[in-house]
This record gives structure tokens, sequence and C-alpha cells, in this order.
């Protein structure tokens, strides 16, 4: 398994980042939490804009305003600053306002045919991980296959279907779900046993592996993904 991740998974990622991440900018993505839960999310755009103008890549942008306004909106929850739906929103008006720098970046070459499920943990709510992890993925040459299951059985339909070398499975960006970790290692193992690759790499992302980077290795993963950013495979 070491070995697969040195030598068919690293390269790509490696050439994608090949920049220092982004120093986070903690008061741009304190306004950008409070934007996105506002009753309109005015200034969301500008904010982004401002930052990927700045920075020259969406790779800078994730690190450095992204992720962290999504955990900003997780802590904004946890004062009772905002409801569990607004923070819903908030992502799912981040997602959309990201949307609109489509076509921004050149993608990587290499790792032709190498292909990669994305997932949310099915009945996870939060989509932004997922759908962030797929285009990192797409632009470091990888072919990710998006899906939305409902249930273990249909992601394990889905896993069985076809040859993956790698599934990435989120879960929500603001909020730590330590109490999904049992649920997401029993996904993790059913599947692996459907799994038409017996060497199937899992990737996992989510708060909580920010906040807890032992936590990849106890739900059975072999690495955590910084959900928005780079893939950091713990050996």
């Amino acid at each position: 398994m070491s070995r697969l991740i040195e030598s068919v998974l690293l390269p790509g990622l490696v050439a994608w980042h090949q920049s220092l991440p982004a120093c986070v900018d903690e008061r741009r993505a304190v306004e950008l939490a409070r934007r996105l839960v506002g009753p309109t999310g005015a200034g969301v755009r500008e904010l982004l804009c401002d930052h990927y103008a700045g920075h020259g890549s969406l790779h800078r942008l994730f690190t450095g305003l992204v992720e962290p306004a999504a955990r900003r909106l997780g802590d904004l929850w946890a004062v009772d600053d905002c409801s569990e739906a607004e923070v819903t929103i908030g992502l799912c008006r981040l997602l959309s306002e990201l949307r609109q720098l489509d076509g921004c970046c050149t993608r990587v070459a290499g790792h032709a045919g190498r292909a990669a499920l994305v997932v949310p943990l099915p009945g996870e709510p939060h989509m932004l991980g997922a759908a962030l992890d797929a285009e990192s993925l797409w632009q470091a040459g990888w072919l990710p296959q998006s899906e939305y299951p409902e249930t273990d059985a249909a992601l394990q339909s889905i896993v069985a279907a076809r040859h993956f070398d790698v599934l990435c499975v989120s879960l929500s960006p603001s909020f730590r779900r330590s109490h999904r970790l049992e649920r997401l290692a029993q996904t993790i193992v059913r599947a692996r046993a459907v799994s038409r690759n017996p060497n199937l790499v899992v990737v996992v992302s989510g708060r909580a592996f920010h906040d807890d980077r032992a936590a990849a290795r106890r739900v059975g993963a072999d690495g955590s993904s910084r959900w928005a950013s780079r893939l950091e495979f713990l050996h």
C-alpha cells in the first residue's frame, strides 16, 4: 500500500501543489463567514475574488480563506450566533460563488485513467467538501467521479461497479461530526469489501480530520485531505 501511495498518488499531487501552503487569513475568514450567514450573502464574491486575485491559485484560495471560513461557520453555530440551517445555507452560497471561478486554473497533465470516487458520507448534508475534493483531484490530472449516495448500500453499489484507485469520503467542513466517525469506519470496511481494487486507497476529509490528525487512522483510512487543498497521506 505504501508503494502505491508513493509511486502512483503522490507525484501528481505534488505537481499540483508545488507552492507552499497559503497562510490562513483569519480576519478575512471571519468576515467571509459572517457574510455567508447574512440575509443576502452580500460581499461574498468580492472577498473570494480579491483573495484569488492576490494569490493567483485556487489552492491558495482554498487553504487560506475557504477552509478556515467554513470552520468559522461552525464556530458561529457553536456560540449560537447562527443556526445549523444558516450554516448549511452559507456553505451552499460558498460553493455557488466558487463555481464562478471555474476554468481559472490549468489542469496538470498526468494520471491518465486514474479514477477517484468522491462522495460525502451517506447522510452528510454538507456537500462542499466533496465538491472541492473533486475539483482539486480534477486539476491534479485525475478522473474524479462525484456521487451523492443516500445509503451505504448505494455507495457499495457504486464502488463495486467499476475499478477505482481512490475513494474520497467527506464529512462536514464546518462541524466536527465526532459522533459519525464510528459509522464512517464501518462504511470504509464495507467499501473495501466490495471494491474491484484490492489495493483501494481511502482518503477522508472534513473538520473532524483537520482538528484531529489521528482520526483518519482510527476510521481505517489511508490518509486525510484538508478537503479543499491537498491530500496529506499519514504514514
